[in-house]
């Protein structure tokens, strides 16, 4: 029996579960009644005899206690985060609104316990959810195809959220000695939280006599341009990767104090006493605000970890890391979604830039990668252009379906993702910015946003699916570690686009390693059926996250 169970609250301080047969709407308990005290068994009796999909506007009140209390629910329909994606889809049947910020889903960092059984606010009681739920499954695409797409992606983005409130509760192994060992080298002593440490200080008192600017403040990006372009540096911006493109003794010293600025600003002693507690980085993901459908984070930094960093990512005596990613998931991808039988038969080995080579399409293994990110990008000129327009020959079905995403990008359209995440139409201002060009300038202008936008959704087509392949891994692998009886001793505890991080005993890996390669292979095949492409992953174990990049 396929079981839907609605949490909500009521005004008497009870959380309700509301248990119902989710094809005939047949109440298959009374609607429960829940104290604080037994919320969580009571959800673990109802996930072993029923295992429902959990209805909730968000995970957040819900998910802390259940995961304090060690309880594992398999399957979830987020209210909040199937009401954004349906509402941006063109798939869906008919229009449904779209929440107010507040309403976007995150994982426990607002969390409140002392909140848990308070009284509903609006859309929270158990009427408004089932209302909800119900205007969503009416909102569903008729055609199956179509249906079921949407549904894939509306449950793998609910069990993401799942996920991410497992990861931030769980942690992300750190050396907290090794980290301030590592301040103290780079930075020196500690100050207070509004000086420079010493090091940098100094090195801040260096670049202002180089510069010939007495009292320049470095960390200021108008002074530092300001300073460069008297120094007779004919620079647009102090952003690194336009400084790394000049060979010269003193942008290396610019480089080197913005690599320790950096440093001692996103992840210094502040960061630390804030983000890492317990020897465990716990930081905030935030889902379903990304048009793509691309993870961001409310804090901590968590998807932008320097190399300098992934040092002290440690685990402890006995366990390690297995860190797995998708190998040249995007061409895979393209392939995929535009039924390239070529692209399909290049990737249809693990390397798929070997192939290219051994094809004598590419020289290089570097010019094939660029070379392929600029057939599914449209970027790229020189070299890059030029083994491009090669594999553009070679691949004319996956390049006529990025140039169609593109073109309707350029006309303002919107685009879709293989799930349906919808990348919507151009506004009306920008609408109107392409109609008003009655001056050669504002020509320029509107022909360059339009090549903007074309861009945008050529690689919206790619990386939003790309993104739902993820999902859908993570989902396999946690549903194959739970299975496998691992749940407590392997937890996945990091997530960035297509990279995933589990944590377990050294016992475990290899078994592990084998496990998250079957569930790369099931997504594959629960995205695009039986004739999915090849989605190897690369996979290394280490108990150190550095050395497993």
């Amino acid at each position: 029996m396929s079981a839907i169970a609605f949490l909500a609250t009521d005004p008497d301080g009870y959380a309700l579960i509301d248990l119902r047969d989710s094809l005939s709407g047949r109440p298959l308990q009374p609607v429960l009644p829940v104290s604080r005290d037994n919320f969580a068994p009571t959800v673990a009796r109802i996930e072993a005899e029923f295992n429902p999909r959990w209805a909730m506007l968000r995970t957040s009140p819900w998910m802390k206690p259940l995961l304090t209390a060690g309880v594992f629910i398999a399957k979830a329909h987020v209210l909040s985060l199937a009401q954004r994606i349906m509402h941006r889809s063109p798939l869906a049947a008919e229009q449904v609104p779209d929440f107010d910020l507040e309403h976007s889903e995150t994982t426990t960092e607002h969390f409140n316990q002392d909140a848990l059984f308070d009284a509903p606010t609006f859309g929270d009681s158990l009427e408004d959810l089932i209302q909800l739920y119900t205007q969503q499954r009416q909102a569903l695409p008729q055609d199956p195809v179509a249906r079921k797409r949407l549904e894939l992606l509306i449950h793998a983005e609910s069990v993401g959220a799942l996920i991410a409130c497992e990861m931030e509760h769980a942690g992300l192994s750190w050396d907290e000695a090794g980290h301030r060992a590592l301040l103290r080298e780079q930075l020196g002593e500690r100050v207070s939280e509004y000086a420079r440490p010493p090091k940098l200080a100094f090195k801040a008192q260096e670049l202002a006599t180089a510069l010939n600017t007495p009292g320049l403040n470095p960390d200021s990006p108008q002074e530092l341009l300001k300073a460069l372009h008297k120094a007779g540096f004919a620079v647009r911006s102090v952003r690194a990767w336009e400084l790394e493109q000049i060979n010269h003794p003193l942008i290396k010293q610019v480089l080197e104090y913005k690599k320790l600025s950096r440093l001692a600003s996103a992840h210094g002693d502040v960061w630390l006493d804030q983000w890492v507690k317990d020897s465990r980085f716990h930081p905030h993901y935030v889902l379903g605000t990304v048009v793509s459908g691309r993870w961001a984070a409310s804090g901590g930094g968590a998807l932008q970890l320097p190399h300098a960093i992934r040092q002290v990512v440690r685990t402890g005596p006995g366990r390690t890391f297995v860190v797995a990613d998708g190998r040249q998931l995007e061409p895979r991808i393209l392939a995929a979604i535009s039924n390239d039988q070529q692209l399909q038969q290049a990737g249809a080995q693990d390397d798929l830039y070997q192939w290219l080579l051994d094809a004598k399409l590419v020289s290089t293994r570097q010019e094939a990668k660029l070379g392929m990110l600029s057939v599914i990008y449209g970027g790229g000129g020189g070299a890059s252009g030029a083994v491009g327009a090669a594999l553009t020959k070679s691949f004319p079905t996956a390049m006529r379906f990025v140039e169609q995403a593109a073109l309707a990008g350029q006309q303002g359209e919107g685009v879709r993702s293989f799930l349906g995440r919808g990348c919507p139409p151009a506004d009306e201002q920008w609408m109107r910015a392409q109609r008003d060009t009655a001056d050669e300038a504002s020509q320029r202008a509107a022909d360059a946003a339009a090549r903007a936008r074309g861009r945008f959704t050529r690689n919206f087509v790619v990386q939003s699916t790309a993104a739902e392949w993820a999902l859908v891994w993570m989902g396999h692998a946690r549903h194959l570690i739970h299975q496998a009886g691992w749940g407590e001793v392997c937890r996945q505890v990091f997530f960035v686009h297509d990279e995933i991080v589990f944590e377990c005993p050294n016992e475990l890996a290899d078994q592990l390693q084998r496990l998250i390669a079957h569930a790369a292979l099931l997504a594959g095949r629960t995205l695009f059926g039986a004739a999915s492409p090849h989605f190897p992953v690369s996979v290394a174990i280490s108990s150190n996250y550095a050395d497993a990049k």
